[in-house]
């Protein structure tokens, strides 16, 4: 946060900074069928021409030369339904950078979960949306997929306790639908007993049909703020993190469709410290097909590509540019309706740290 913060404070002097954090999604295709998923919007997914690994292999160095701190797997598809992802992983400690991917865990063999231990990954966030297999697996359509995810998150414990290591740090990411908004507690007592790290909530943005079936209505909304007070407490006694807490005080869970009204700034002022996203000055996004933009994947007005661009390029030109004038001017795009709370969550921090640097 610390190191955003310094690059963040460059812009607003009138400097340039370069990014910090690069999000890459190197596939759509997943071998779950979640039923809260973006998928189901669309009839036909278009899962795109691949990035190969010499690809892969030039971003990663790039980014080094750009001094990028932080390499992030993220979604879009499952990122280990690709062969190559353990070299890819591998490349980016390598090259001494700070490692996080997002994975529903049930793909990892024991070879692959130790080697993932002995470069140093750093953060694993492995989804698990309930307490058990009757609400996991139906959430995720795929029987036998809790059973999965909890041998692959009882592995990476055994094998850091086998090499002494304390790395990585294993988050639980729960999408918090009405299925298991009243399984909180049960959720943090399996964490516990796992000996993960984290517990982080991600509300439901409703894509489709299904994922409206699963949304909370007001009723269960106050039900879960209680339940999340009473979770904070146990979280605390286990020394468990959590972003619990953003819940019972934001109204991020009822605004997940329209996240536009939380990240506009309605008491704007033309400073750096009340900008709606920070994510055009300090992030870049890299889609399956090598569209870049800051985050989410969802703008499709982007006409950046690593394919035919490097990074720096990217980052200094137009395309970035004009999405950092539009934050300055606290214009948001449609596609920021369905920013996920994870995001907003860090714009609500990244204004706290600003107006405390002053």
């Amino acid at each position: 946060m610390n190191e955003i913060i310094t690059r963040l404070l460059k812009w607003n002097s009138g400097n340039i900074a370069n990014p910090y954090s690069i999000e890459l999604s190197p596939t759509l295709r997943c071998n779950l069928n979640c039923l809260f998923c973006w998928r189901h919007s669309v009839k036909e997914i278009d899962y795109g021409n691949e990035l190969d690994f010499s690809i892969y292999k030039r971003i990663i160095e790039e980014a080094k030369s750009l001094d990028i701190k932080e390499i992030k797997i993220i979604g879009g598809g499952e990122a280990t339904v690709r062969k190559d992802i353990l070299k890819i992983m591998e490349l980016i400690k390598r090259n001494n950078m700070f490692g996080y991917i997002c994975t529903n865990g049930t793909l990892f063999k024991e070879e692959g979960i130790e080697k993932v231990v002995k470069i140093g990954w750093d953060h694993i966030k492995i989804s698990l949306h309930g307490p058990n297999a009757e609400i996991h697996d139906f959430l995720t359509s795929s029987k036998g997929s809790f059973k999965k995810a909890i041998n692959t998150i009882l592995l990476f414990k055994r094998y850091k306790q086998i090499l002494k290591k304390d790395k990585p740090y294993i988050e639980l990411g729960i999408v918090l639908v009405n299925k298991n908004s009243d399984r909180i507690i049960d959720l943090v007592e399996l964490a516990q007993k796992l000996s993960v790290n984290a517990v982080f909530l991600e509300p439901i943005t409703v894509y489709s049909k299904k994922g409206e079936k699963l949304k909370l209505n007001k009723n269960q909304i106050e039900e879960t703020k209680k339940i999340l007070k009473k979770a904070i407490k146990l979280t605390r006694t286990y020394n468990i993190d959590n972003n619990f807490l953003y819940f019972i005080k934001d109204y991020l869970i009822e605004k997940t469709n329209v996240m536009n009204e939380v990240l506009i700034q309605t008491n704007f002022k033309n400073d750096f410290s009340h900008l709606p996203c920070y994510e055009p000055f300090y992030r870049i996004g890299i889609r399956v097909d090598g569209i870049a933009c800051p985050c989410g994947f969802f703008d499709e007005s982007s006409t950046e590509n690593i394919t035919n661009k490097n990074l720096k390029e990217i980052w200094f030109g137009n395309y970035f540019n004009n999405r950092r004038k539009q934050m300055l001017e606290n214009r948001l795009l449609d596609y920021c309706k369905k920013c996920c709370t994870t995001l907003v969550v860090n714009n609500i921090e990244l204004r706290k740290k600003l107006k405390e640097t002053g």
